[in-house]
């Protein structure tokens, strides 16, 4: 590996390590966070505004007289999006809250009500600032409300996370039946839309009506938000030839970014939220880099996969500016929306461009397995070839156990050629061929060395059952011989071995096959 790539290497794993170990780290502080109760569900609904600031001046004041409707699990709910409040009912504090290290910006909190007649009581919440939502009613009301406000969000959740589980089953799918390294493109993508999935439902508040810790989801959502353009680079990695630096310094820098934020948020110096624009100026300058390289992408082989990539980033880019517009300023009401639907469109773009480009891998990875199949194929005999007796040699050198080489030679081949033309003597190695497939293919593997020799690789091979081999071999050149006008007769040598390396198996039997040719010859000659 070159320096500079192992360097890369040893920086990546470094920091991802540490990024890891703040999550693990985080996610044990938000497992011990405490858990909001939740009551029991009921029906019926009544949102509390503010009506103006205290007497000093300085909080907001949520207040209502409780009409006379009667509830059943009577609840007040506050989004409190970290903003420290309290609760009185008729003066009586009922809660106060003051904002904890892992508190999800979301989180509803849940405050019981006297199960008694409400009619005429005065409730009341005191906070800092107007950006609470007040809600009283019934519990069932309160779950009804929330899941028609988050409706949205939820089906972006569900189908992000439908798309990532089948994103990931074409590539494994595809991998197993191709085995194309440059899968891991669709695996990147994969990844990316189900960080998204995660991202969008650990973010709504809803999920905590199924009893999950604001805690928990909050370093869920932070982790999953911040990891999103890691795989988004990574994904771009996949597909180029050779490898950006300014991609791989971005890359770097995320993870960094991952390790800086975890570290911050444990030793309590700055939580996650706080250290969002960070994370916002590092997303956008990943976008503009991103579009940098598209665009030179469009004078290149991949300039049909540019501009479709084109079109994804800029409606992402445009749901993006929404999305900041509405964190920023308009309230954080619809940010989750833009963002969803803006990474819904670039995954769409980015799913055609990987089922596009994962095929013209395949396409290539089967040209490649076809001409690998033809050079290691003799054509004449639909035996291994020469190169791939020689490729058999290079990974596996060793004949593990008891076994066996053969060395096959045609005798008086250019006898044949000389009097009966080329055509014949290529009919000549095409019979010895067949006889040793039908005896030896179910044995081992059986190579045409060139010409009119052949090789033959046994393993867990004892002699006798070598020697019974030979003797089919020569039954089966015999009957064929009863057709032939002129008879084929091979000579043979073999050399048994016991875990022996094949090059020197393949030397003695070749050996003993020379000195059975020599034998033959006088034999013929005192005939």
């Amino acid at each position: 590996m070159p320096k500079i790539r192992h360097d890369s290497f040893l920086i990546s794993c470094f920091l991802s390590v540490l990024a890891l170990a703040g999550f693990f780290v985080i996610f044990f502080f938000a497992l011990r966070a405490p858990v909001c109760c939740q009551p029991e569900l009921h029906p019926q609904l009544m949102q509390i505004k503010p009506v103006g600031p205290a007497e000093d001046g300085a909080d907001t004041i949520y207040q209502k007289l409780l009409s006379d409707d009667r509830w059943g699990q009577p609840v007040c709910a506050v989004t409190a999006k970290r903003t420290p409040y309290s609760v009185y009912l008729d003066g009586v504090l009922l809660q106060e809250y003051i904002p904890g290290t892992f508190d999800h910006g979301g989180m509803i909190h849940w405050i019981s009500l006297p199960d008694k007649e409400l009619a005429g009581h005065i409730l009341k919440v005191s906070a800092p600032s107007e950006e609470l939502t007040v809600l009283v009613g019934d519990y069932s009301d309160l779950i009804l409300h929330y899941r028609n406000t988050n409706a949205a969000t939820l089906i972006f959740s569900g189908l992000f996370l439908l798309l990532g589980i089948l994103i990931g089953l074409l590539s494994l799918g595809a991998s197993t039946a191709f085995g194309a390294k440059r899968l891991r493109t669709l695996r990147y993508l994969s990844a990316l839309v189900l960080l998204v999935s995660l991202w969008i439902s650990m973010d709504s508040a809803v999920l905590q009506m199924v009893h999950i810790s604001g805690a928990i989801m909050y370093v869920l959502a932070m982790y999953a938000f911040m990891a999103m353009p890691l795989f988004m680079i990574q994904f771009y990695r996949s597909m180029m030839d050779k490898d950006s630096r300014l991609l791989r310094l971005i890359y770097w820098l995320h993870l960094l970014n991952l390790c800086i934020c975890g570290l911050l948020q444990v030793l309590g110096v700055a939580q996650f939220h706080e250290m969002l624009p960070l994370t916002h100026i590092l997303m956008i300058v990943t976008l503009l880099s991103l579009l940098r390289l598209l665009v030179s992408w469009l004078h290149s082989q991949f300039h049909r996969e540019a501009r479709l990539m084109l079109s994804g980033f800029g409606a992402l880019g445009c749901c993006c500016a929404m999305g900041f517009l509405d964190y920023y300023l308009w309230g954080k009401r619809l940010y989750l929306i833009y963002f969803s639907v803006g990474a819904l469109l670039l995954v769409v773009s980015l799913l055609a461009v990987s089922i596009g480009y994962v095929y013209q891998e395949m396409v290539k990875s089967s040209q490649m397995s076809y001409y690998q199949k033809m050079a290691n194929t003799d054509l004449m005999t639909q035996l291994d070839s020469r190169t791939a007796f020689e490729e058999r040699v290079r990974q596996f050198p060793i004949l593990k156990g008891l076994s066996a080489c053969i060395v096959l030679d045609i005798n008086n081949l250019k006898q044949v050629n000389d009097t009966m033309g080329h055509s014949a003597g290529d009919e000549l190695i095409c019979t010895a061929a067949e006889c040793i497939l039908s005896v030896f293919d179910s044995l081992g593997r059986c190579y045409r060395m060139g010409g009119d020799e052949f090789v033959i690789l046994l393993q867990n091979m004892t002699e006798s059952q070598v020697s019974k081999a030979l003797s089919e071999l020569e039954l089966c050149i015999s009957r064929r011989n009863l057709t032939r006008s002129f008879p084929l007769s091979l000579a043979v040598g073999y050399t048994m071995g016991q875990d022996a390396t094949i090059e020197q198996m393949f030397r003695e039997a070749d050996a003993n096959m020379y000195q059975n040719k020599s034998q033959m010859k006088c034999h013929a000659a005192d005939l």
